[in-house]
């Protein structure tokens, strides 16, 4: 039955959703978040594919405590998400929740969508918690919060645990030692690291995990310098990342041919071990396992980028994010499912199958042993945001990604692209 359960649908059936005109007036914030009376109606919730696992749950659990609401959710790949969201918000006819990226990285994301009047203020709703003050910078402008994360991610290299101990590799904890990871990965046969840069996203995310040591950990204020014209891209550590970067493909720490490799196939070659790791999101793991023969564990450590092991930072930030449609059809069923899913019970449902920890700490939440390192690092202050979260528009996160596959196919230099990244961020 479609009525009582979360549907997914193509991208032209999202793209067709809710065409019926609203005929009352948008309602003031207060109206959003008041509702002491029974819910009722349709809520409309959008988002990307990935969601899907963890959000399904929270939906039928929300449904159940709300006999009179129907709730239809409706998923669609990112590119696909990002492109539909515009559309629908600019025809009126967006769901009344969706997925919103935190900060400024793709056309979804909240300094997109908020300056043009889409999202709602979540400080109109009473009874939303309150997040840590480390993810404001990415979910709040103007001291108003648009972005409610359910979820911290972090980006480390995720490793098979009996393909390295095959290989009689040792998890690396300096620079120097990651280059002899390879090696060992090299000698019995296997690859280092699998690395898929088909995938568009996968490209930054070594150079997410080296800045992070080499760049944001020595000057957090680094954006706000490249922001004023006091720092640039090219002549900043980021440039010595790109270097290390390709340094590993030099090494031959990769797959053969990134470029024509999928993600799929990366993930792929990791849980059957013919990789002994991978840089990717800690988001990726339970979809690694499930792909990986029974009895296979994996564990993930920081890409280090000195030879001092207390140096290592992480990339670590605001992920699973949602928005509420500031001319949502069903408002008051809008405030009430945020608030739901912000619960105790849901935040740590949500995290456990996403793959992550809770944005909000809670004691309904077991750790997965492979998030040991990221969970340790974040409380201790050695994580920074990924850098396109704080990039004042999705063109410095283009040029980055395509750059990636341009350097590693001969077609530009490192400058090139770091040049580019520059100029990008003057774009408005």
């Amino acid at each position: 039955m479609e009525s009582k359960k979360a549907i997914a649908v193509t991208l032209a059936a999202l793209l067709a959703l809710g065409t019926a005109a609203c005929s009352s007036p948008a309602p003031t914030p207060a109206e959003t978040a008041g509702a002491d009376a029974p819910l009722s109606g349709t809520l409309v919730i959008g988002a990307y594919a990935t969601a899907k696992p963890a959000l399904d749950p929270i939906i039928a659990q929300f449904e159940e405590a709300n006999p009179g609401l129907t709730v239809t959710a409706t998923y669609a790949d990112n590119q696909q998400y990002q492109a539909a969201i515009r559309t629908q918000l600019s025809s009126g006819t967006a769901p009344d929740v969706f997925t919103v990226w935190p900060g400024n990285g793709n056309p979804g994301a909240m300094e997109v969508l908020a300056p043009t009047g889409y999202l709602l203020d979540l400080s109109t709703i009473d009874g939303l918690p309150a997040l840590p003050e480390a993810l404001d910078s990415v979910t709040k402008i103007d001291d108003k919060r648009y972005v409610f994360p359910m979820t911290v991610a972090g980006i480390g290299a995720v490793y098979n645990e009996q393909a390295v101990e095959e290989a009689g590799a040792k998890v690396p904890t300096t620079w120097s030692e990651v280059l002899d990871f390879c090696e060992a990965a090299t000698d019995a046969g296997k690859v280092g690291f699998s690395l898929g840069l088909q995938s568009l996203f996968v490209t930054q995310l070594i150079n997410y995990s080296l800045t992070s040591t080499l760049v944001y950990a020595a000057d957090p204020d680094f954006e706000s310098k490249v922001k004023d014209g006091d720092a640039t891209f090219l002549k900043s550590k980021w440039k010595k990342a790109f270097e290390m970067y390709m340094d590993m493909n030099d090494a031959g720490c990769f797959t053969a041919n990134p470029n024509g490799t999928t993600n799929d196939i990366a993930q792929a070659d990791l849980a059957s071990g013919k990789a002994l790791a991978s840089v990717t999101l800690t988001t990726t793991i339970s979809q690694i396992k499930a792909l990986a023969p029974a009895g296979t564990t994996f564990g993930m450590f920081a890409l280090p980028a000195t030879e001092d092991p207390d140096d290592t930072w992480m990339p670590a930030a605001a992920f699973d994010g949602f928005g509420l449609n500031a001319k949502a059809k069903n408002p008051a069923a809008a405030a009430a499912f945020l608030k739901y899913m912000a619960s105790p019970d849901s935040m740590a449902s949500y995290a456990t199958v996403a793959g992550s920890l809770p944005s909000i700490d809670t004691d309904k939440f077991t750790l997965n042993p492979a998030l040991a390192i990221l969970d340790t690092d974040w409380k201790a202050g050695k994580t920074y945001p990924f850098p396109d979260q704080l990039w004042p528009n999705p063109v410095v996160s283009s040029a980055h990604k395509e750059g990636v596959q341009k350097v590693f196919g001969g077609q530009a230099s490192i400058d090139d692209i770091l040049n580019a990244m520059d100029v990008a961020y003057k774009t408005q």
